[in-house]
């Protein structure tokens, strides 16, 4: 075994065991994780199944109406070498009919449970009514989460200004059935989502601006730089003929001798 197939290997391990390691230490299932507080409230009274609110500063709150899951919840992102991954979350609550709310390290002793299992965060809520919710982390411009409920609504908020309907800039997957603007903020809803994942790309209109300022700036310099060849081309073209060099400097074909030689 050469040394780059035991590094292939060594690596591959690496990622194997850092999955599996998943619920230790700073890991998705971590207490600490898990019971921090969340950087803004809940939005527990949003009327869809599963309601998102993706934030400015590249996070994201999901709340769930329990009533839509059917028993556990399971979330998993594309990992290394086309494999899943748990999904790493933060601020994991659980919210009782009665509003009485718990931490996600309580779940247990409330008849639920937390755990990585087959490359997916898995979680149980200690009842079958009520909410959860948790925060994530997102990526700029782009964002991509699991659908754990099949078949269920999902409401997705952008932060403030962001637009998603220029094809080139914004792309939204799967397609909508609806997109409205909230107090400035761009809201879609899918009633009911087949597929394994739902993909929002987002764009500032200042992106778009800035985009084609950039365009139109390159033609400029294209149109001007054709412009200024054709220009040299016609003033060596003058040159030659004023010198008796009647040659046409565009084509070069070797046929016959030099000028003044025939």
């Amino acid at each position: 075994m050469n040394r780059r197939l035991l590094a292939l290997v060594a690596l591959v391990g690496l990622v194997t065991l850092s999955g599996c390691m998943g619920g230790l230490g700073g890991g998705p299932t971590s207490p600490d994780r898990l019971d921090e507080p969340p950087a803004q409230p809940y939005d527990w009274d949003a009327e869809d199944e599963v309601h998102i609110t993706v934030t400015s500063n590249v996070t994201y709150r999901a709340v769930y109406d329990l009533s839509a899951v059917n028993d556990s919840i399971r979330l998993s992102r594309p990992g290394f070498l086309g494999t899943d991954q748990p999904l790493t979350i933060s601020s994991l609550r659980y919210r009782y009919p009665n509003g009485t709310t718990i931490n996600g390290s309580d779940f247990g002793a409330h008849g639920g449970d937390v755990r990585t299992q087959n490359n997916h965060l898995v979680i149980e809520p200690p009842g079958e009514d009520g909410r959860l919710a948790y925060s994530g982390e997102s990526t700029p411009k782009q964002f991509t989460h699991p659908v754990a409920v099949e078949g269920g609504n999902y409401t997705v908020v952008l932060p403030e200004n962001r637009e998603a309907s220029i094809p080139l800039f914004g792309r939204i997957a799967p397609s909508a059935e609806s997109k409205t603007v909230v107090d400035g903020r761009l809201t879609i809803e899918w009633t009911e989502i087949t597929r394994d994942r739902l993909s929002v790309r987002f764009y500032l209109p200042r992106d778009v601006q800035l985009f084609g300022g950039l365009v139109i700036g390159l033609l400029g310099v294209a149109v001007a730089g054709g412009t200024y060849y054709r220009r040299e081309i016609r003033k060596l073209k003058e040159r030659r003929e004023e010198m008796g060099l009647n040659v046409d400097i565009e084509r070069d074909d070797d046929e016959g001798p030099p000028p003044g030689m025939r």
